[in-house]
């Protein structure tokens, strides 16, 4: 697939749509253009990781004013969010609250529904949702190891070989995906679902976070944070993906994606803690702020859409 063009857009037409979907006042953010941003927002990250036959329309950082003032319109208000008093204050309190924090985020009633209830086209929609952030993971991977070192770059390198199916390419865990996501994709278009449900704030902002802090060199922390987060609590999911897959007779090979992942990032998530977070929290004040905040906004973010992905299985026909 290629990578859509993205063309430079003055900033003036923005700047309205911009204040009102990241209001800076405690308004509530206006949906529509809050969707119309991330939307632009979530084009330009998929141009800019574009292939190498695709170079000459891969986007340059930084040049585009809107992009850059959507992206700290976001930023600040993605972090006004979070209560700072809420976060750890040291490397000593940030094993509790993360493991705490990573706990709460496992959504047991959306995980039950998907296990027993979840037909086969609601179950279709979610993997489409699922697809805007698992098909850029290993991309995502290779960007957060970019200046690490030691143990904590051994230990994303090890996470990274593992998406790469330790060398077998039918292994690669977005080649794995795709193939998941072709099956769903046809199981929609054959009752004649479209993913007009996907066009909405809630997924582009858990598809375009992680994007935004790989792609950003100073979020760097904060996609560690996210990242681990991520791995920590992803199972819970995954499995009940497979059950709800296996009570719906999915082939089995279009689940082996999901089915590797309830052990693989139960894996990663130890790993990631003891191998990423134990050997940076305790550098700076900064920095353990800079991944709390990762972690805090990630899971903000992920509640939002899973609320919001669930109410769209659920008004799709039966």
């Amino acid at each position: 697939m290629t990578a859509p063009a993205v063309t430079t857009i003055p900033l003036d037409s923005w700047s309205d749509s911009i204040s009102r979907a990241f209001p800076r006042t405690g308004e509530t953010p206006d949906a529509e253009a809050r969707e119309t941003l991330l939307s632009r927002l979530h084009r330009h990250y998929v141009a800019y990781m574009a292939g190498p036959a695709d170079f000459a329309r891969i986007p340059r950082l930084n040049t585009d004013p809107a992009i850059t003032a959507i992206e700290e319109a976001w930023l600040a208000w993605e972090d006004s969010q979070v209560d700072p008093l809420q976060l750890p204050s040291s490397g000593a309190e940030f094993r509790t609250w993360f493991l705490d924090v990573a706990d709460r985020h496992t959504q047991p009633e959306f995980c039950d529904y998907l296990a027993n209830d979840a037909t086969l086209e609601q179950m279709a929609l979610f993997f489409m949702g699922e697809e805007l952030v698992d098909s850029k993971f290993d991309d995502l991977m290779a960007m957060v190891q970019i200046g690490t070192q030691g143990h904590t770059k051994l230990t994303i390198a090890e996470n990274y070989w593992d998406e790469m199916g330790e060398g077998d390419i039918d292994q690669v865990h977005t080649r794995m995906f795709e193939h998941s996501a072709v099956y769903m994709r046809a199981r929609l278009a054959d009752a004649g679902i479209g993913q007009e449900a996907l066009f909405c704030p809630e997924a582009f902002e858990n598809a375009c976070l992680l994007l935004m802090y790989g792609i950003h060199r100073h979020l760097n922390p904060r996609a560690l944070g996210a990242m681990g987060v991520l791995e920590q609590s992803a199972s819970p999911r995954f499995q009940a993906m497979v059950d709800g897959c296996n009570r719906l007779r999915v082939p089995a090979d279009v689940i082996d994606y999901q089915r590797i992942h309830v052990h693989v990032d139960a894996d990663h998530g130890a790993e990631w803690f003891e191998g990423v977070f134990v050997p940076l929290v305790d550098e700076s004040p900064e920095l353990l702020r800079e991944i709390s905040l990762g972690v805090a906004t990630r899971v903000r973010v992920a509640n939002a859409y899973y609320r919001r992905i669930w109410e769209a299985m659920l008004r799709l026909p039966h």
